[in-house]
């Protein structure tokens, strides 16, 4: 077997890397998440402020056996690199992830990086176990975080969403689809950034993202490129003028069977106040609004984030997995 360093820019060797990865999802999750073909793509290719991507396949012949891809972020966690393993199944317990592993941690020394986080998505809901769990513990990586993976089936019937749509006394929404109006940017930023402080981690290795409006931007540009579309909607607090919440949810038509709720965000002085399923409930009417098909929202919560995991079960979500993260120190 022969090892194959990955970078996107060759579209036939990408498309049978990624194939692994997205095989795998498939096989193990009973509703697959995670980016298309194209959304890879761009990631991988493209050149971003806050992170680069690039991946590493273990090739037998013409066969694929394994892959692993790699998350290199660029401002702040500059210690750390994010990977993500699929193995085909036909090569599972032959050494391929072992081999593959050796390979990223050669490299995750040689341009210091001391921690790998890895990601299990297919744990059970209750215990977070898998084979991937397993694989982990045996090679030394220790588990710091866990997330719950929900699903909600869409569309949502009027009704249900009527029940959770009213307006909330002192609060007016707005909403926006690609781009953040300019009126709202730099208080956006506070509120990606403070989301990326308050957000439950567990006792993994990180540190908070200091949103800027030009990675707003830069984020946003790449969403296009990546064929994405997204839903926003804030609540706006009248006496103050403060962005006192948000939420967002997309996708892209290239999955057309799921849709992801990304952030939801409450500032701090404003919590108490039923903002969180107040901008939810308006988000999901405008996202369904023109489904093709009937589709899955994917969201995941840490377990210990309560207040968000009841808005969720209020609206219909039910858990399918819980993903774990892990981190091996170099």
């Amino acid at each position: 077997m022969r090892i194959v360093t990955v970078d996107g820019r060759d579209p036939d060797v990408f498309k049978q890397f990624f194939q692994v990865k997205d095989d795998v999802r498939r096989e193990e999750l009973e509703f697959p998440a995670g980016l298309g073909l194209e959304e890879a793509r761009v990631l991988m290719t493209g050149t971003h402020s806050d992170l680069k991507a690039d991946g590493i396949g273990l090739v037998d012949g013409d066969t694929w056996a394994g892959i692993v891809w790699l998350d290199w972020w660029l401002l702040g966690n500059t210690e750390t690199v994010d990977v993500e393993f699929a193995v085909a199944p036909p090569y599972r317990r032959r050494g391929v992830a072992t081999r593959l592993l050796e390979v990223v941690i050669d490299r995750a020394r040689a341009e210091g990086r001391r921690v790998l986080s890895g990601l299990n998505m297919a744990g059970d809901p209750v215990t977070g176990e898998s084979p991937g769990t397993a694989f982990a513990a045996a090679r030394g990586f220790v588990r710091k975080h866990a997330e719950l993976h929900q699903v909600l089936e869409l569309p949502v019937p009027d009704e249900q969403l009527a029940a959770f749509d009213q307006p909330i006394p002192g609060y007016q929404l707005v909403q926006w689809r690609e781009h953040a109006p300019e009126e709202w940017l730099e208080q956006f930023a506070e509120l990606l950034t403070w989301m990326t402080e308050d957000v439950p981690h567990g006792d993994r290795t990180v540190e908070a993202t200091r949103w800027t409006p030009e990675l707003i931007r830069e984020a946003e540009a790449r969403r296009i490129a990546q064929g994405r579309f997204t839903y926003t909607t804030a609540a706006v607090h009248s006496a103050s003028g403060e962005l006192a919440a948000y939420t967002q949810m997309g996708g892209t038509p290239a999955t057309p069977d799921r849709r992801n709720q990304y952030d939801t965000y409450v500032r701090r002085t404003h919590r108490g106040n039923r903002l969180g399923i107040a901008v939810k409930a308006p988000n999901l009417r405008a996202l369904q609004a023109d489904l093709p098909q009937p589709v899955a929202l994917h969201t995941w919560n840490a377990p210990e984030n309560a207040p968000m995991i009841a808005v969720n079960d209020k609206l219909g979500f039910r858990p399918v997995a819980q993903r774990t993260i892990w981190e091996l120190s170099l």
